[in-house]
C-alpha cells in the first residue's frame, strides 16, 4: 500500500477514529494494558498450578535421601551442600545403596567445619580404607583411605519385657486374745509373766448326715477362668536403621576446610 499515509491503514479498520489521534493513542495503550494484564494472569496461573509439585525425583535425590542429606529432609539448615557426584543403584540382594561426593572448596566458601555443623555430624577419626565399591561406584581420583566419621551406634532393638509378678499377700499375723477380769474379789490378779490360759475351741456340731460333695449342676453358672498377667511386649522397629560411612580426605595445598567428602549410605 505505497503512497497511503500510516493514519489511512489504521483508521480504514475503524472509521471512527478517523481524525482522532488522542482518541487512537488511548485506545492503543489500553489494548497493551490489557494483553499485559492478561499476560501476567497466565503466568501467575501457571506457577500457582506447579507450585509445592515435587517433580520427577533423580538418582541424585534419592541418592541424597537414602544418606540422610536431603534438603526436604533438614528443614532448619540454611545453606544444603549439592554433591559433586552421585550414585543411586542397588546391591546383588535388591537393597538400595547410595554413593556421594561431596566437594568443599574452604577459605570464605563453606568448608569442613559448616559441613559437619549443618548436618550434626562429629569429626572425623581415624584413618580408614575406602570401601572398594565406593572407588569403582564413583571411579574419580579416590584416596584409597581416608580419616572416617564415627559411627553413631543404632537405636536399641526394644525386646518384650515380662510384667511384674505380683507379689503373695502376706497372712495376718495371730493376735494375742485378752483374757477377762475376773468379778471375784477375793481372786488373785493375773501376773503379766505368766501365760494367759488356752482356751480349747468348741467342737464343731457334728452333722446328721454327712454332706454331699459339691458336684456342678446344670443350673450352676460355669466357674470364672483366673486372670493371669501376659507380658506386653514393646513396640519393635519396623525397619533396619540406615547405615552410612563417611569419609573425609582433606586438600593438600588448598585452603582452609577445603576437603573432600565421600559417603557410602545402605538402606
Amino acid at each position: 500500500m505505497d503512497g497511503i499515509p500510516p493514519e489511512r491503514t489504521v483508521t480504514d479498520s475503524w472509521p471512527a477514529l478517523h481524525g482522532r489521534p488522542v482518541l487512537r493513542r488511548t485506545v492503543a495503550v489500553g489494548l497493551v494494558l490489557c494483553v499485559s494484564v492478561a499476560a501476567a494472569l497466565v503466568v501467575r496461573g501457571v506457577n500457582a498450578l506447579t507450585a509445592g509439585g515435587t517433580g520427577r525425583e533423580t538418582d541424585r535425590d534419592r541418592a541424597e535421601r537414602l544418606a540422610g542429606l536431603h534438603p526436604s529432609q533438614h528443614p532448619g539448615v540454611g545453606r544444603f551442600y549439592v554433591p559433586v557426584g552421585a550414585v543411586y543403584t542397588h546391591t546383588s540382594d535388591g537393597a538400595p545403596v547410595a554413593y556421594l561426593h561431596y566437594r568443599l572448596g574452604g577459605g570464605r566458601a563453606p568448608g569442613l567445619g559448616d559441613f559437619l555443623s549443618a548436618y550434626d555430624l562429629p569429626a572425623p577419626g581415624p584413618v580408614a580404607p575406602l570401601p572398594a565399591d565406593l572407588l569403582a561406584a564413583l571411579g574419580g581420583d579416590e584416596p584409597a583411605e581416608a580419616p572416617e566419621l564415627p559411627d553413631s551406634p543404632p537405636p536399641p532393638v526394644a525386646t518384650p519385657s515380662p510384667s511384674a509378678t505380683p507379689a503373695p499377700a502376706e497372712s495376718p499375723s495371730p493376735e494375742a486374745t485378752p483374757v477377762p477380769e475376773s468379778d471375784d474379789p477375793l481372786a488373785e490378779p493375773a501376773d503379766p509373766a505368766d501365760p494367759a490360759p488356752v482356751v480349747a475351741p468348741a467342737p464343731d456340731p457334728v452333722p446328721d448326715e454327712p454332706a454331699a460333695p459339691d458336684e456342678p449342676t446344670p443350673d450352676d453358672p460355669a466357674p470364672s477362668p483366673i486372670w493371669t498377667p501376659t507380658p506386653s511386649p514393646t513396640a519393635l522397629p519396623t525397619h533396619t536403621p540406615t547405615a552410612r560411612r563417611i569419609y573425609v580426605a582433606t586438600i593438600s595445598g588448598g585452603l582452609p576446610g577445603a576437603a573432600d567428602i565421600y559417603i557410602r549410605a545402605t538402606g
